[in-house]
């Protein structure tokens, strides 16, 4: 049953009295200021890392934890205005972003070269997944295509605790602290494989893991839970789970020598619940942020384009470094930094000029370049808890006796103990991000491992079904000057010691041996006149295709993953037939 508004105000007066965090401003009163600026400060620290690749930030500020708790207190609230039909609007505000990302970016991929099949297992139904990210979307294999989507397993984990919420948001009303804590538990059951989630959707279940607990803690920050607890025991909670993440964070960065928390699973989780708790419950003021007109601008501008910089901000870190890449040679340390970073965001300010209108769209506003400004949260107040009027003392000297009344000793005040949370946080989270900057580099208790050794398999020397019948290719010949060796290729001058000749179209399959991950080789048109399409299948699935060469293409180097495969296709083609494919030295790489 819904609480009546007289109880309501009753319960966040009597949080006030006691000296109590503030409430959050009511729906309907604006844009809380507050969170918007550290939404905004996630959001270029997310850049930040992604251009220059600081690990220490990651530890400093879980900026992802803090952006998935902001997200599950908006979805919290507008579960309960709209019901199931929440889950609609936030998927309208997602998606058509996405569309128009992965519409310039397959394009871009398709006409540069992509021509083979992903090699997950829906081959060219993979690109669904740009329509629908339950998965991360595929990319070809062109140099810059990783930065395109590395980051969308943010988009597809909120994707998938957005369809969750519905059945998570009845599960935590009912059991909140419950649903909280199994849900901190959850990453370390798989940490340590007392969960095991396999499959196709096991990276997806993993981060939906890592992230679900900073999800529920801004539905409790939503409900106003976090603000029931005193401030005492608040404090102490926090700062006794923050000692406990800090020193599991620093055994795993010491123990290998890695401080990237996105890689510690279970540790992720609870030092990203620590700090997203100490920023809902320490609400300093902000009458500072609307004095300087420039900066609060920018925050708003940064929300309301959140998931087009989030988008396109990798893509444009890549072609940064390629821009400046003439001056960085010869510039310093901090000018590189600075340079980059200006390169970044001007680019990023581009994308978001181009594409930004459609988060309008999205929203159902009138599009524009630049957002129109929207109204803050109404003032509210921020400073100390007021004071309880005292009963008056009476009149005449105290009574003797055990009839006195007991001294009332003084309260500590609330902001006592956020500032002791907070000013623990902090220290721990810088000492945290000291140690990630490796100021004793070669230090560390890590087990040395071992060098891993390598063998390699000639193609010639292993089984081969030629079109599906035991068979041997087309002996090596010489293609090249006359004299060669037989057995041996020389392509365009450089001599290959072993090679296998194959007609076009035809098709060589073979079972590589156990532990091999890739396949090297050297393709190449066996004559002048002719033209020869390459292409490689492991387990029927393409994941390699040349498009049509010819002898004024050169020989092509390639290595292509095989990694688990039963068998591997080697496949050649040609539009006028009667053409010999050269693949030359091909050979396995496999693990000892």
């Amino acid at each position: 049953m819904a609480a009546s508004p007289d109880s309501t105000v009753a319960a966040l007066a009597g949080s006030v009295a006691a000296g109590d965090t503030p409430p959050s401003p009511p729906a309907g009163a604006g844009r809380d200021r507050y969170l918007d600026l550290w939404r905004a400060t996630a959001l270029v620290r997310v850049v930040t890392y992604h251009v220059l690749g600081w690990i220490w930030l990651t530890v400093l500020f879980p900026a992802m934890g803090l952006m998935f708790a902001l997200a599950g207190s908006l979805m919290a609230r507008s579960l309960d205005r709209t019901g199931s039909s929440a889950v609609r609007r936030r998927l309208r505000r997602l998606l058509p972003p996405l569309w128009g990302f992965g519409a310039v970016v397959v394009t871009a991929l398709l006409l540069t070269g992509w021509g083979a099949a992903p090699a997950a297992r829906l081959g060219w139904g993979e690109l669904i997944w740009w329509v629908f990210p339950a998965r991360t979307p595929p990319v070809g294999s062109q140099s810059w295509a990783w930065a395109c989507n590395t980051v969308l397993w943010y988009i597809v984990t909120y994707l998938w605790l957005v369809l969750l919420s519905p059945l998570l948001r009845p599960a935590f009303r009912r059991w909140p602290w419950q649903s909280l804590a199994v849900a901190a538990a959850l990453p370390i059951a798989f940490r340590y494989e007392v969960v095991n989630a396999g499959g196709y959707f096991t990276e997806q279940v993993t981060n939906v893991a890592s992230y679900l607990a900073c999800w529920l803690l801004g539905f409790a920050h939503h409900d106003g839970l976090l603000r029931r607890i005193s401030a005492r025991r608040f404090a102490l909670v926090v700062i006794g789970l923050a000692l406990a993440g800090a020193a599991w964070v620093l055994y795993l960065g010491w123990s290998t020598g890695n401080y990237d928390l996105n890689r510690m699973q279970g540790a992720n989780t609870l030092w990203s619940l620590v700090f997203v708790a100490t920023v809902f419950r320490f609400r300093p003021r902000l009458d500072w942020l609307g004095r300087i007109r420039p900066l609060d601008r920018a925050v708003e501008l940064l929300n309301a384009r959140a998931v087009t910089i989030y988008l396109w901000h990798l893509p444009a870190g890549v072609l940064a470094g390629s821009l400046i890449a003439p001056v960085a040679a010869s510039g310093g340390w901090m000018t590189n930094i600075v340079l980059r970073l200006a390169v970044v965001w001007v680019l990023v300010g581009v994308a978001v000029a181009l594409f930004g209108w459609i988060e309008d769209l999205a929203a159902r506003r009138r599009p524009s370049v630049v957002p129109a400004r929207v109204s803050p949260a109404r003032p509210r107040p921020t400073g100390p808890a007021p004071i309880r009027a005292a009963t008056p003392a009476p009149v005449g000297p105290a009574p003797d006796g055990p009839e006195s009344a007991p001294v009332r000793r003084p309260v500590v005040p609330a902001v006592r103990w956020h500032r002791a949370m907070v000013t623990t946080v902090g220290v721990l989270a810088a000492g945290l991000g000291l140690m990630a900057v490796n100021l004793w580099p070669g230090v560390t208790t890590r087990i040395r491992q071992p060098v891993r050794q390598e063998v390699t398999y000639a193609l010639s020397d292993l089984p081969i079904l030629v079109d599906g019948d035991a068979a041997e290719p087309l002996a090596p010949t010489t293609v090249g000057p006359a004299g060669a060796t037989p057995g041996v290729v020389t392509l365009h001058g450089e001599v290959y010691p072993r090679a296998v000749l194959t007609a076009a179209p035809s098709r060589l399959r073979v079972q590589p041996p156990a532990g091999c991950e890739r396949l090297q080789a050297v393709i190449d048109v066996g004559a002048d006149d002719a033209q020869v399409a390459f292409a490689v299948r492991v387990d029927d699935v393409t994941v390699f295709d040349s498009g049509i060469r010819s002898r004024a293409d050169h020989a092509q180097r390639i290595e292509v993953n095989v990694a688990q495969a039963s068998y591997v296709d080697l496949v050649t083609s040609s539009p006028s037939g009667g053409a010999v494919g050269v693949w030359a030295d091909p050979r396995f790489v496999c693990a000892n």
